[in-house]
């Protein structure tokens, strides 16, 4: 029965905490019924509006619910005002210190502090804790009212710090779900790349050598020696994406060397089609040297300059930086920064992903390689991209790294498309 509910909170949008917070509004506002119902008569009339009130307020989360199901969230933070509001009145004329409805803003506490985490568990037990010190007749009875209050406090840091803990568990499995489909991905991938570079890098060169005899037949002005350039230029692309496909797929492991991070950037900017660019540099001369495999590095460098230059077709400004992070683990930071069109931010979180790609002649493997290459060598690359502003890759890397790689992380502001 309960996976039930909880598949059909999926369907429409609800994860199984959220279903936990609805049935337990419907339980607080069955339960106030009865304590309405049983209440002796001459209590029953201020009571009365309360449980109205909370009644039309829980249809309404319930009805907003069902037709914007993506903003639970808000109404978490709308109900949560509501009901510190309520708790408090019924707090107030139930007996103020003395009432047991005290209880009712644990509740608060807890639900919510577990949902949103630390920060927002403390600042409702500081909440409650102002409330309740206005829902009796001072001075408060003492030590109950300290005890109570300090309760509050403890719930929502133990309860924020639980939720905390859960969220970072859940990312950790989610991270290692993503390596899983990564490897998968990859070992498909790479028997899909084994038969093309047998099937199809013998016939283009086979071809490619046909075509370059045949050309050397013809004068340099005639047209047929042209279209078989074009023609060498397409099997070249096709020659590259084959080499891309296998670099992906059978990744090589680092020979690392001690290198000089900066003279490995300006190596991989030689080999970048200018244009209308203009180069600026900012580069730190103290960095100290990285153990690195400098061929792969070159790469991932080669791919995020080749990206940036291909999104800024009408010319702009390709800046480039490195720097000493100011605290960490990690000794050297690289910025590659372009003034091109951005990213969109739904794409944002797919760029590392192999063969994802927005561009009509892309493969969708520069990114995924250049991501894959830092990690090999136990770094982190990010991304931020901003509306109209252009994108810049950070690539921060350790002096010794580690056999196991780090991670790939995307953040954005408000972007627009590639």
């Amino acid at each position: 029965m309960g996976a039930q509910i909880e598949g059909w909170g999926r369907r429409v949008g609800l994860e199984p905490l959220d279903l936990w917070f609805l049935g337990l509004r419907g339980a607080t506002l069955a339960a106030g019924t009865v304590w309405w119902a049983l209440a002796p008569d001459w209590t029953r009339a201020p009571r009365l509006p309360i449980l109205a009130m909370f009644l039309a307020f829980s249809v309404g989360i319930y009805v907003l619910n069902a037709v914007r199901p993506g903003r639970i969230a808000l109404l978490y933070k709308v109900a949560l005002v509501f009901d510190l509001a309520v708790v408090f009145f019924l707090v107030r004329i139930t007996g103020g210190f003395s009432s047991d409805l005290h209880l009712a803003f644990t509740l608060l506490i807890a639900l919510h502090a577990f949902y949103f985490g630390l920060g927002t568990g403390l600042g409702i037990a500081a909440a409650a804790t102002g409330l309740y010190a206005l829902a009796g007749d001072w001075p408060p009875p003492q030590p109950g009212f300290a005890l109570r209050v300090a309760f509050f406090g403890l719930v929502g840091l133990c309860m924020g710090v639980v939720a905390e803990q859960a969220r970072r568990r859940q990312q950790a499995l989610e991270r290692q779900q993503e390596q899983l489909l990564r490897s998968d991905r990859l070992a498909t991938v790479g028997e899909l790349a084994a038969g093309l570079a047998h099937e199809l890098r013998n016939p283009l060169a086979g071809i490619s050598g046909a075509l370059h005899v045949l050309g050397s037949r013809w004068a340099r002005g005639d047209d047929r020696a042209a279209l078989l350039a074009d023609v060498q230029a397409q099997i070249s692309r096709m020659n590259r994406t084959l080499t891309e496909l296998l670099q992906h797929a059978r990744p090589v492991t680092p020979e690392r060397i001690a290198v000089e991070i900066n003279g490995l950037l300006e190596q991989s900017l030689q080999f970048l089609p200018r244009g209308d660019i203009q180069i600026v540099r900012r580069l730190d001369g103290s960095l100290p040297a990285v153990y690195v495999d400098p061929s792969l590095l070159h790469q991932a460098f080669l791919n995020i300059l080749v990206n940036a230059r291909q999104a800024m077709p009408q010319g702009g400004r390709l800046t480039l930086e490195t720097r000493v992070p100011p605290a960490g683990e990690l000794a050297v930071e690289v910025r590659i920064s372009d003034t091109g069109g951005g990213i969109a931010a739904e794409h944002l979180p797919r760029i590392f992903q192999p063969f994802f790609t927005t561009k009509a002649q892309g493969t969708g493997l520069g990114l995924a390689i250049a991501a894959r290459v830092v990690e090999q060598h136990g770094g982190r690359i990010t991304v931020e991209s901003s509306v109209g502003k252009g994108t810049t890759f950070t690539i921060a890397l350790p002096a010794n790294p580690p056999i196991d790689g780090a991670r790939s992380e995307t953040n954005a502001t408000e972007s627009a498309g590639r």
